[in-house]
């Protein structure tokens, strides 16, 4: 029998695997993070003396500037005196802003409307990068007891960019002729403090513009760059809403939503505004449900030990680094590393209009709920390989 010869296709001249060595493999620009360079410009700066009534201040625009990342805002409040033992309320001095929202160009709200306690949970719960508002070195606890200013003042950042690892989230910012804007309102003083100071303290309201540049082309050796970041036009949104509770048995619905959730918080009151009595009367075990899947039951002690262990804030209840009264975290954001924030996106939670998701457990007392919710609108591919 002659012997069977197999054919195979010519290769190219020093190629091993078939492929044509005059043919160049595709160049991978550089990353957006590596060709941008961060940048930050002020864009407002006001003052106003606290009072019985709220004060609205704004819109402001943004100033246009290439890709917004978010924006610092800087809560100073001096000048107060006189002879009154000062006393702050429970959620001070972060609710001396009743309502902060960040607006798109189309007049639809990213962030808010929120209060400023609402934005001080996000900074320290949300993986932001910022941490616990108390910690930061521009942190000035309230003046109080006999006497006092009834002074304060603190840093919040209202976010725009979902991972600085890459600039996942951050947005086009451009356009002189159709900017962002944020509206800030102040809140009368009988929300700020439970024995005000004879002479109230004046506001001042600084705010920075947090941006990346936007990349040229090409570096300075020519070597190509990602001109936008990953997915442009991803947004990230940050909304409350605050459902009445009844005691005993309740199944609260979260009504946002039909995106990816990163961050859900929940915060409970009882009738008369306090969480610390709501810390007491949210449900002992607690379960949480996605469709027909229980996510999780749990004791609240167990829950807020997880929330301990994933930050890292271990310190005293409502001290500095530490845990805030009524204040419940499911975060889907620590698959990187065990911690919040910096994820690889992989443990977002994932819904759309139809989705059931709901809280469960016997509350102790009527209250009411407020939910924060941190969700994620991709516009492109998020997934990190």
């Amino acid at each position: 029998m002659p012997a069977t010869i197999t054919s195979h296709p010519a290769q190219a001249q020093g190629s091993t695997d078939g492929r044509d060595p005059k043919k160049k493999a595709a160049v991978m620009p550089q990353p957006f993070t590596r060709a941008a360079r961060e940048h930050q410009e002020p864009m407002l700066d006001v003052s106003q003396q606290l009072g019985a009534s709220s004060v609205a201040m704004g819109p402001f625009d943004v100033p246009a500037y290439g890709y917004m990342r978010g924006i610092f805002l800087w809560i100073s409040a001096t000048n107060g005196s006189g002879t009154a033992t000062v006393a702050m309320k429970e959620d001070a001095p972060w609710n001396v802003i009743s309502e902060i929202a960040l607006i798109d160009v189309n007049g639809a709200n990213i962030d808010g409307p929120v209060g400023g306690y609402d934005m001080y949970l996000d900074n320290k719960w949300f993986g932001r990068n910022m941490g616990d508002p108390k910690l930061n070195s521009m942190y000035v606890p309230p003046v109080t007891g006999a006497n006092a200013s009834g002074n304060f003042g603190f840093l919040l950042y209202i976010p725009v960019e979902i991972s600085g690892r890459d600039g996942l989230g951050s947005l086009p910012n451009a356009n002189a002729a159709s900017t962002y804007k944020v509206r800030i309102t102040l809140a009368p003083d009988s929300e700020v403090y439970a024995t005000p100071p004879t002479v109230r303290p004046i506001v001042r309201v600084r705010a920075w513009l947090d941006a990346w540049t936007q990349p040229n082309a090409t570096d300075l050796r020519g070597n190509a760059n990602a001109t936008q970041p990953p997915a442009m036009g991803t947004t990230q949104y940050l909304s409350k809403t605050s459902k009445t509770i009844s005691a005993g048995f309740q199944q609260p619905r979260l009504d946002r939503v039909g995106s990816y959730i990163r961050n859900v918080l929940f915060v409970y009151r009882d009738a008369n505004g306090s969480r610390a009595t709501g810390q007491t009367n949210f449900p002992s075990d607690v379960s949480m449900f996605w469709d027909s899947k229980n996510l999780f039951t749990r004791h609240k002690d167990l829950w807020q030990s997880q929330m301990a262990r994933r930050s890292g804030y271990n310190a005293g209840m409502e001290q500095a680094g530490g845990l805030d009264r009524g204040v419940f975290l499911e975060d889907f954001t620590h698959e990187f590393d065990g911690r919040l924030g910096n994820e690889l996106r992989d443990g977002w939670l994932g819904t759309v209009q139809s989705t059931r998701l709901e809280l469960s457990g016997t509350f102790g007392t009527a209250g009411t709920l407020t939910i924060l919710t941190n969700d994620v609108s991709p516009a492109g591919p998020i997934f990190m390989e």
